[in-house]
């Protein structure tokens, strides 16, 4: 094999062989320097064996559970660009050499001759090494150290912690110079409420996972040609890109792929573009599997279950119809926990400029064109920079933020002039992200105005509560909704009326197929009394029923007996026997 001969440049820009000092020990005879991996057997009449061109050992590696004990190896190829390899000492055992393929694969030089690769894997099965790397499956925080595919900022006491994933899921990658960066992209940006929102959440990623924080995200809603994809580019750009939608991927990623999608973005940012193309009948379960940030349960071979993946995601999504709309085509309701994790947002600013309020003088179009150029162009150093900044105090850096977190949140809801469960949780998620868009614009100089991120998270909050169609929670709303769509379609057929009842009237229920509640009048006020069953079955897959009755109680909707007020409930008489229904007052369900 004939190995590329490298002068002092090249071996100065390779990472360092003997990195590790004593902590490496080659078995006898083998040698690892800055032209590669040698073995010299010491007969005089021999000649010392090139087994593989120049890499280093960063220590042997194992996952969190102690299993999997691999070499962890680094290497640079003929173009420069830096691997990482994890050779798996199970895989050393036996004749076969499929385990040095992946090194060829990556741009390492290793010789064909049968006899030198059995004497490098016998080098890998005798070495030994002091220094441990920590293997994990997602990016993001793991202790004190952050982690990215290709780079561990911080960090971890008494070890290294490695990224031990598919690195292409996601487009981590630097180009420009923050410098750059900040003048083409952040600058731009400042006055234009969706784009401040979407950056600070990018921001928002290490933040969110530093803190433990569930996680969740935005989907801006709305027609074509509002800017909503340049959105997406512009956060994606501060954490990397090189493809054709920088780091923004598709929402068509399904089943394995979408869950090693969300590993390498944990921690940072996930830009979903067309809720559109994703197919109905998996909109809901993919985007709670998303937010909710565990995979699927699998099982081994023989019979044991596998440890779920992990990963915490902040999630910056775009279509032309919001999330409910889209699990609607299946003719199923969302559920109120689907549409909190992942909120619609309007991605019309209302200026008639589309997705902005300043375009800084140009046409819309123009100046979209020009910022999501600038963004295919300028990325990747704000998100590490930012990462790197938190890393030197994480401690410190979250205790500031809870306490910023809470201002902001109470703030929003106090202006909002609500505070209900769901509007308190959203809140909470846009006083996330406007805390680290102040953190973001206070450690790397961002040119923003004071307090920008959280003037755009709470005018992005305004512009969510418009999309419920009214006052209050959405799930409310949604199970509102429900029992109108009950009333409208069942009440000559499912409720029985308790007055003016003709002769030959049925009793009991006997003659309404399934009933479900009686209509009646007090105080001159209709009333539907949905009984225990019916108020389950109208309310099944919507909101929970018990909660529905208390949130519709207070608002003063719902009729309610002295005797009866911890469930909510009112007693009719039928037929001289008392019943316990679920009185709606006729009124709070018209349009």
């Amino acid at each position: 094999m004939d190995y590329v001969e490298l002068d002092d440049t090249m071996i100065a820009a390779l990472p360092d062989p003997i990195n590790a000092g004593d902590a490496v020990e080659w078995p006898r005879g083998y040698t690892l320097n800055s032209r590669g991996l040698w073995f010299d057997s010491g007969k005089d009449d021999a000649t010392p064996m090139q087994l593989s061109g120049p890499f280093r050992v960063l220590g042997l590696a194992r996952d969190q559970g102690g299993d999997g004990w691999a070499i962890a190896l680094e290497w640079r190829d003929r173009d420069g660009l830096l691997h990482r390899h994890f050779v798996p000492l199970a895989d050393l055992i036996g004749d076969g050499t499929d385990v040095v393929k992946p090194l060829v694969s990556g741009g390492l030089e290793i010789s064909p001759q049968s006899d030198r690769l059995k004497k490098l894997k016998a080098g890998f099965v005798g070495l030994d090494c002091r220094n441990r790397v920590r293997l994990v499956k997602r990016s993001g925080w793991h202790g004190s150290a952050f982690v990215l595919p290709h780079v561990t900022l911080g960090n971890a006491e008494g070890e290294s912690v490695v990224y031990d994933g598919k690195a292409d899921a996601a487009r981590y990658a630097q180009k420009g110079t923050l410098d750059e960066w900040i003048k083409h992209v952040a600058q731009p940006a400042a006055g234009n409420s969706r784009l401040i929102m979407a950056l600070s959440l990018a921001f928002a990623g290490p933040l969110a996972d530093l803190l433990n924080d569930e996680g969740g995200g935005v989907h801006l809603v709305g027609g074509s040609s509002l800017g909503k994809s340049t959105a997406l580019v512009v956060a994606g750009s501060v954490w990397g890109g090189g493809g054709r939608g920088g780091f923004t991927q598709t929402w068509r990623a399904t089943g394995n792929a979408l869950e090693a999608i969300a590993r390498a973005h944990s921690g940072t940012l996930l830009a979903l573009d067309e809720l559109g193309e994703l197919d109905a009948r998996e909109a809901g379960s993919t985007a709670y599997l998303l937010v909710n940030g565990q995979g699927k349960a699998r099982g081994t071979r023989d019979g044991d279950a596998r440890v779920r993946s992990e990963w915490r995601i902040m999630l910056l999504s775009s279509g032309e119809i919001g999330l409910g709309d889209k699990i609607a085509e299946t003719g199923k309701r969302a559920k109120a926990g689907q549409l909190i994790r992942l909120v619609d947002v309007p991605a019309d600013a209302g200026k008639r400029l589309g997705l902005f309020e300043d375009t800084k003088g140009h046409e819309p179009a123009n100046f979209s064109k020009s910022i999501k150029a600038a963004s295919l162009q300028y990325y990747g150093t704000a998100g590490q920079a930012f990462a790197a900044i938190l890393a030197d105090n994480p401690d410190l850096v979250a205790e500031a933020a809870r306490d910023r977190i809470e201002t902001i949140q109470r703030k929003i809801l106090e202006t909002a002039g609500t505070n209900g469960g769901q509007a308190f949780r959203v809140a909470q998620r846009f006083a996330l992200i406007a805390a680290a868009g102040e953190l973001a614009r206070d450690a790397l100089n961002l040119p923003w105005g004071e307090n920008e991120p959280e003037r755009a998270a709470a005018i992005c909050f305004d512009a969510w509560r418009s999309t419920l169609g009214g006052e209050g929670p959405g799930e409310l709303l949604a199970a509102v909704e429900a029992l109108r769509a009950a009333v409208e379609k069942h009440g000559e057929s499912r409720f029985r009326p308790l007055h003016e009842l003709a002769a030959d009237m049925p009793v009991n229920g006997q003659g309404f197929r399934d009933l479900i509640g009686y209509r009646f009048h007090r105080n001159k006020q209709l009333y539907w009394g949905f009984t225990a069953t019916g108020w389950k079955e109208v309310l099944a897959g919507v909101a929970e029923p018990k909660s529905v009755a208390a949130m519709l109680a207070d608002r003063g909707e719902l009729l309610v007996s002295n005797s009866d007020r911890a469930t909510h409930r009112y007693h009719v008489k039928v037929e001289g026997t008392s019943k316990a229904v679920y009185a709606v007052k006729a009124s709070a369900l018209e349009h």
